[in-house]
């Protein structure tokens, strides 16, 4: 029935499991947290969960009023047959072991002599020592640094934890103190500001969790699925998506997840360094290895050694780089710019690119065996108007941001325009959104954000034309899509020897996208191979 066990020896072990079952479970319960309306509904869902996967008999979310230092309980205990009884209750933490513990946000256990000793002083102890609990654990909820309350655990077994369960129960918690502090806050926020038909209110705080990438939609969970999955492992992980769309920000989500985290990550972007020093950045070199080594400089892979090297535009790597990269991450040993020596490296490699990588490496601009040792495990970021969903929470949270940092007080924003967002393509995706957001708050002086759909208009066709998915007609210019004839195909594929891609290949020459060009190449019964034969 579940995945844990209590063995002979009184320890909670996996029994088996495989890492996916906790991270099946774990997504389960985040969907669950995410769903939760109300903070009753939120502690059934944890308990039935919990008590299912870890076999808990006890299970109690309790939060914190920090005004009467003391805790709201919602408890549920589980009998021989799995039947559930629901109690609420309030606890008092002045003068309190537990209350020392949770104001310096730490982990108490209570074995069973401190929970008989205990039994006089607190009725609801009493209740559970009766019915023979033998153990219980709090677990303190901390979200951004704040104390939101605690999960109480217990077992009628006479068990204890292993690190490795209170590795796995450490995850639950943080999952649960961002649940309560998002349902904590919306409910303050719904008594305290008055909410205009025609605005939309804006609420929250920031999203300092672990899992900072911001989103409700199915794809983004999904993406949040994959992270839970590979976090924890050194698997090398290939982040693709349009610019803008926040792989920098999934990588750092990825380290901050991994046994890593205490390193900080060594960030480089492969297109804003010159050719020429590149394997100098990464490599480092020897005092006097060329001219202007004047002293020993590390490089970008040893800065990383047990820590994650994030590599950013990998699709602009230099090809003659191209096969020394794929040697350290086949030998996991580099040697400096005129050094003798090799040196060990432990490194987590995570790339992202926001180019076709399979046509380079048609086009012979990318190594097709760099690729595949790259593509370990894939991550395909959404654009955002694939997600027109996350739209309202990304807005918020920027204004709420932005706000904080010109010192605004802005609590809505005029519900037409928010409705205007979530329909507009949103090229330049998550930055360009930030953008014009930061643009909004420096122009708002009142409560409500200023920003009209004629003006929010104007900030977004400023870079590039748009197109709109909108109910009623908005006459908005698109980019006309260049039509070609088989003739037309021909002559471009004759000048550029058969090539598709690429700053020279027949794609721009004709002013398609390739994946568009290569459609009508098939369509058009066009072999291209012989076209590159004729180079023979």
């Amino acid at each position: 029935m579940t995945a844990i066990h209590c063995n002979h020896d009184g320890l909670y072990n996996v029994e088996d499991s495989h890492d996916n079952d906790f991270f099946h479970f774990l997504v389960q319960l985040t969907d669950a947290v995410i769903a939760a309306g109300n903070i009753p509904y939120l502690a059934e869902e944890t308990a039935n969960r919990l008590h299912a996967f870890f076999g808990l008999d006890y299970i109690s979310l309790e939060i914190v009023d920090q005004a009467s230092f003391s805790l709201d309980a919602h408890s549920f205990t589980f009998d021989a047959n799995n039947r559930p009884s629901y109690d609420t209750m309030s606890k008092s933490l002045h003068a309190t072991l537990l209350g020392s513990a949770l104001r310096k946000h730490e982990k108490i256990l209570f074995n069973r002599d401190a929970i008989v000793s205990n039994a006089e002083k607190y009725p609801f102890i009493a209740t559970l020592a009766r019915q023979g609990l033998q153990v219980m654990l709090y677990l303190p909820l901390i979200s951004a640094g704040k104390l939101m309350g605690t999960l109480a655990i217990g077992t009628f077994k006479p068990c204890h934890f292993t690190p490795e369960i209170m590795g796995l129960l450490n995850r639950v918690s943080a999952r649960l103190a961002l649940g309560l502090d998002v349902l904590i806050t919306h409910e303050k926020s719904a008594e305290e500001i008055p909410v205009s038909p025609n605005e939309s209110l804006i609420s929250g705080q920031d999203n300092n969790h672990p899992h900072s990438v911001i989103g409700h939609s199915v794809a983004i969970q999904s993406i949040l699925q994959q992270i839970d999955i590979v976090a924890s492992s050194n698997a090398t992980i290939l982040l693709q998506g349009e610019t803008g769309t926040g792989k920098g920000l999934i990588a750092q989500t990825i380290h901050n997840l991994s046994n890593r985290k205490n390193r900080d990550m060594v960030k480089m972007n492969c297109t804003a360094i010159p050719s020429e020093l590149m394997e100098s950045e990464l490599f480092g070199h020897e005092k006097g290895a060329f001219t202007g080594a004047l002293n020993r400089r590390i490089g970008h892979f040893e800065q990383a050694d047990k820590s994650t090297l994030f590599m950013d535009e990998i699709g602009d790597m230099p090809l003659d780089l191209q096969p020394k990269l794929l040697s350290v991450l086949q030998e996991h040993q580099i040697r400096r710019l005129g050094g003798s020596v090799s040196i060990p490296i432990d490194v987590r490699y995570i790339a992202a690119t926001n180019c076709d990588l399979v046509g380079k490496i048609e086009d012979k601009t990318f190594r097709s065996d760099l690729f595949y040792r790259l593509n370990v495990f894939p991550i395909t970021v959404p654009p955002l108007r694939e997600r027109p969903e996350d739209i309202p929470l990304l807005s918020r949270f920027f204004i709420r941001k932005f706000a904080k940092e010109m010192n605004r007080h802005i609590t809505g924003i005029p519900s037409d325009t928010l409705a205007l967002m979530t329909r507009l393509p949103w090229p330049g995706n998550i930055r360009e959104l930030e953008n014009v957001m930061e643009r909004a708050v420096i122009l708002t002086s009142g409560k409500t954000l200023n920003l009209t759909p004629e003006s929010l208009l104007n900030y977004t066709s400023q870079n590039s034309p748009l197109s709109v998915q909108s109910p009623g007609r908005l006459d908005i210019p698109v980019s006309p899509i260049p039509q070609t004839d088989k003739d037309t195909i021909i002559r471009a594929l004759e000048e550029t020897e058969g090539k598709i891609g690429g700053k020279t290949g027949a794609s721009a020459r004709l002013g398609l996208k390739r994946t568009t060009l290569l459609a009508r190449i098939k369509r058009l019964g066009i072999n291209v191979d012989d076209f590159r034969k004729k180079q023979d």
